[in-house]
């Protein structure tokens, strides 16, 4: 008998807590209700929890899918989730939930208006739907920024687009105290959001988004100088990703004649003239922009350092002609840096690291031969060593302008070895352990 009664209690409970929520009126009722309760205290996890439950209830139910204020119940209940340290751990789609619920209810707000004959400028509750969409706005930044430097890319694309229409969707409504998007009047969430938003949409492959987010920026100068070349260059590799060659280099020749000392953006054009066989062309360019910039020292280095590329990369296809052809290129660049600045670390160093890679090619060549009487060995002896020694003159001015690169002392170690010059390479064993802490 206890056993039915019991039985009976629980399924009064469980009937009275479903009839709590069966009506979707009384439903927003209990939200707000609740709401108001955490409002007072935020200790009231509960309360919010429950509001969001019965929230949810009635903008899914069909009799109160339809009223305004219930989407508006449903942004101000989302909002406090977003900032609430408890409930947004669960929820991290919070703010994009915010959001959609403030512009269902401003659509829907609009269309009662709109059916009275009513401008926008009678939209009820203006001072609620401004400050409910700045703050999830806020969210929405939030949750968009975490998710980017998460790599999590279609999440963090999806919270900076919602974003981008607020200030228009509200314009005519909130014409004379519009939707303030900025932190502190200074940091502006919108032109922010859209240039995250271009980044994360090029970071998941959607190019076309990249492109219609960040485009319009850079050509209105909206994004900062220092950041301008870096965010062509991934709207380029976007576009060569998906093997939309005509796409990336479209952008690619806008951003060289904006940034044409650039070395990421000169790299990526040299590279995309490689894969048309179309080097010489862009190598006329390229020439003609040191014509223009006679004492850039980065950009004499970063052509040689492209060449230098080039030779490896011949070098280990086998091709030697073509890469011999590239070596004296890259020298020749390397040389006119060191020219314009003989402090210049970076080519003074390359000088000795491309010899030392050449050299590589003759060991190579002279281990392939199997007759130890064959007249081509001494003359590969020969060059090897001139160009260890050429290397070892390089790499010693390197390290006399940085005396504390390791990868100098490394190299050095590595080329005294080689010319079994074995005192010099010990004591450079010990600098390189030196450096290394050890």
């Amino acid at each position: 008998m206890k056993y039915n009664l019991v039985f009976i209690l629980c399924f009064l409970l469980i009937q009275a807590n479903q009839a709590q929520i069966v009506n979707p009126k009384t439903a927003l009722t209990n939200a707000t209700m609740s709401l108001d309760i955490y409002e007072t205290d935020q200790s009231q996890v509960a309360e919010l929890s429950k509001a969001k439950e019965n929230i949810d209830f009635a903008s899914d139910h069909e009799t109160t899918k339809n009223d305004p204020k219930v989407w508006k119940y449903k942004g101000k209940i989302y909002n406090r989730i977003i900032f609430d340290p408890v409930m947004k751990m669960n929820h991290t789609d919070a703010a994009l939930v915010a959001i959609k619920a403030w512009k269902k209810g401003w659509e829907l707000d609009m269309e009662k208006l709109t059916s009275k004959g009513k401008p926008a400028s009678k939209m009820p509750s203006k001072m609620d739907y401004k400050q409910g969409f700045e703050l999830a706005t806020r969210g929405l930044y939030n949750a968009g920024a975490d998710a980017y430097n998460a790599q999590n890319y279609e999440f963090a694309y999806n919270c900076f687009a919602e974003i981008l229409d607020i200030k228009s969707l509200t314009k005519e409504g909130l014409e004379k105290k519009p939707v303030d998007l900025t932190i502190n009047g200074t940091m502006d969430l919108e032109k922010e959001g859209q240039r995250l938003g271009g980044m994360a949409a090029a970071g998941n492959g959607q190019c076309d988004n990249a492109k219609k987010m960040l485009l319009p920026m850079l050509e209105a100068n909206m994004i900062d100088e220092e950041l301008a070349p870096s965010t062509y260059s991934i709207l380029v590799k976007c576009y060569e990703k998906a093997s939309d060659l005509s796409n990336a280099k479209s952008l690619l020749d806008k951003a060289r004649e904006r940034y044409p000392t650039d070395q990421n953006l000169l790299i990526s054009q040299i590279n995309m003239a490689l894969k048309e066989g179309n080097l010489s062309e862009i190598e006329d360019k390229l020439k003609l922009a040191v014509e223009m910039d006679k004492e850039n020292v980065e950009l004499h280095f970063v052509l040689g350092n492209v060449y230098d590329d080039i030779f490896r990369n011949n070098m280990e296809a086998g091709k030697k002609e073509e890469a011999n052809s590239f070596y004296q290129k890259a020298i020749d660049w390397y040389t006119k840096a060191t020219v314009i600045n003989p402090e210049h670390y970076n080519a003074v160093y390359s000088l000795g690291a491309i010899h030392v890679n050449y050299s590589n090619s003759i060991a190579k060549e002279r281990n392939e031969i199997v007759d130890y009487k064959d007249p081509r060995l001494d003359e590969l002896d020969k060059e090897y060593t001139a160009l260890l020694e050429k290397a070892l003159g390089f790499l010693l001015k390197a390290e006399k302008i940085n005396p504390k690169d390791i990868g100098a002392a490394i190299a050095l170690k590595e080329v005294y070895a080689r010319l079994k010059k074995y005192d010099e390479a010990e004591e450079y064993g010990k600098k390189v352990k030196s450096l290394q802490g050890k």
